[in-house]
């Protein structure tokens, strides 16, 4: 599995925080795998990352790319707009 960015700013953190994220959504992806795609589940990761790119105390990072992550997810299931429905 690998997290990608596609769009946006080049994002600087460490590989370690970088190897934390890609196990957060990886547990994502296990958690919403029969509800929704792992490309979009990358995207909304994706997004909460770029969010994220100013940040100055990194090891927080990988905890709210999850919640970020989550709570687009949400969002996306509760309101029925889907990609590709």
């Amino acid at each position: 599995m690998v997290l990608t960015v596609r769009e946006g700013p080049e994002i600087g953190f460490d590989d370690t925080v970088l190897r934390q994220v890609q196990s957060e959504v990886s547990s994502i992806k296990a958690e919403y795998r029969d509800r929704l795609s792992e490309e979009l589940i990358d995207q909304a990761a994706g997004e909460s990352l770029r969010r994220l790119a100013g940040s100055r105390v990194t090891q927080f990072v990988p905890l709210f790319v999850g919640r970020f992550t989550r709570q687009r997810i949400k969002e996306l299931l509760g309101s029925g707009e889907l990609p590709g429905d």
